[in-house]
């Protein structure tokens, strides 16, 4: 409701640096600081998920991995939509249906992402 008012991002600009903003060729990553520490079942929420996503950017999970920048891209997309399709990814790197489904068969392959569920399903993710 609070997009619909055109309010949203003024708003937030109002409340954080633009420090918490990093702008990429094709995606734009908000970072915005917990005013308290967020906690669930005794574990920080997003440690696990946090690891994943920290370990890929730059080229490398674990420093073990070697990803394209193309690859880290698809990987991207997939963390902000898991459940996204390669058309999808496809027009939104503005590359072939075909290249997008080689960057995805290379990150299965490499270990670093799985399909769970076929066409209906959803992208895991998964941290080595």
């Amino acid at each position: 409701m609070v997009e619909q008012l055109g309010s949203g991002v003024p708003r937030i600009l109002k409340s954080y640096s633009k420090n918490n903003f990093i702008f990429m060729e094709h995606f734009i990553r908000m970072t915005f600081p917990a005013i308290e520490p967020v906690y669930d079942d005794g574990g920080s929420i997003g440690g696990s998920i946090g690891g994943a996503i920290g370990g890929a950017i730059g080229g490398a999970i674990g420093g073990a991995i070697e990803l394209t920048d193309r690859q880290n891209e698809v990987l991207e997309i997939i963390k902000a939509n898991n459940k996204i399709g390669y058309r999808i990814i496809a027009k939104l790197l503005k590359i072939n249906e075909s290249a997008v489904k080689k960057h995805l068969n290379a990150l299965k392959e490499k270990g670093v992402l799985k399909r769970v569920g076929g066409t209906r399903g959803h992208w895991e993710i998964i941290e080595k």
